[in-house]
């Protein structure tokens, strides 16, 4: 199954968040979030939008904005 979940971290240098995407449990690509471009909201909703068309699902659990 191909799913996508967000993540995110604080780091020294402020908040950081980041899409998995993986297939039959496996990670298999990533796609980070540039903080000085997109606010999260932004950020979710372009990548949510992307990845459901190339026919991933949310994992469990997950939100949108």
């Amino acid at each position: 199954m191909k799913e996508y979940k967000f993540e995110c971290r604080s780091t020294p240098d402020g908040f950081t968040e980041w899409a998995v995407c993986t297939e039959d449990g496996k990670e298999v690509r990533r796609v980070d979030r540039d903080v000085r471009i997109e606010t999260v909201r932004q950020f979710r909703e372009r990548v949510g939008a992307a990845l459901e068309a190339e026919g991933y699902v949310p994992a469990p659990n997950q939100y949108t904005l």
